[in-house]
């Protein structure tokens, strides 16, 4: 089977057949194969690969997290019928963090198929948790523009059914974005509401500061390397003290 050439970047042939090659490899671990390859290859790309960020995986990552969220929701009402809402919101919630969705992208072998710029690679972020998390999350989404919901669907329930499963039967990860999203509902009849105060370092290499508002009022504040748990750090914080004025 031949592939144009066309559908790739300008590599040398060698350059391309190797990318091909790789591509194909990621195929079989991933038990998907893709009509249009191109969505595989900016789903592994990560922006410090590319000059053009469009080309990127921070959109297909975008789709895919909104993807992700969906179709575990519909697992769980469809196979979980007697749980009530509240717990499977945190079952949700355990079942596409950082920590699970790394962890099956490393089972998947993913950190040897990311791109990523030289610097990066010698810095070994291709086994970062969040670059984990985030080219899963884009591969979802490609997958969903490649065959539409069904195929991501099938792809999902493959790859985190087990997981889910072992959630229920074992208990949940503690989650504090849940946790304070309860508390503030509760509380203050309001959601919290999360804001990227500051970005520092390199583009590849970021850390990112987050306070969380109650109702216009500051109630924690976290850093991390990505925005996600940046955000969680600053829920913890914002749990901390909620218990500490007795409100939880």
């Amino acid at each position: 089977m031949s592939i144009p050439r066309k559908r790739f970047s300008p590599y040398s042939q060698t350059q391309w057949t190797d990318t091909f090659k790789r591509l194909m490899d990621l195929e079989e671990k991933l038990k998907y194969t893709f009509r249009n390859k191109n969505l595989l290859k900016q789903a592994i790309t990560h922006r410090s690969y590319v000059k053009d960020k469009r080309l990127s995986n921070e959109r297909l990552e975008f789709l895919g997290d909104a993807v992700l969220e969906l179709v575990i929701t519909e697992f769980l009402l469809k196979n979980y019928p007697t749980i009530d809402e509240g717990r499977l919101s945190k079952i949700r919630a355990a079942s596409v963090n950082t920590k699970t969705l790394s962890q099956i992208a490393r089972r998947l072998g993913l950190s040897e198929y990311i791109l990523v710029g030289r610097s990066e690679k010698k810095e070994g972020i291709t086994n970062n948790d969040s670059i984990l998390e985030d080219t899963f999350e884009a591969i979802v989404g490609a997958i969903y523009q490649d065959k539409g919901l069904d195929a991501a669907r099938r792809f999902v329930e493959t790859m985190l059914a087990d997981t889910i499963r072992e959630i229920v039967e074992n208990g949940v990860i503690f989650d504090y974005k849940t946790h304070l999203q309860e508390i503030t509902q509760k509380r203050f009849g309001c959601l919290p509401e999360y804001v990227i105060v500051k970005e520092e370092g390199e583009e590849h290499n970021k850390t990112f500061y987050c306070n969380v508002y109650i109702k216009n009022i500051e109630y924690g504040s976290g850093i991390g390397k990505s925005k996600k748990e940046a955000e969680k750090n600053a829920a913890k914080k914002a749990v901390e003290r909620l218990k500490g004025e007795g409100n939880v």
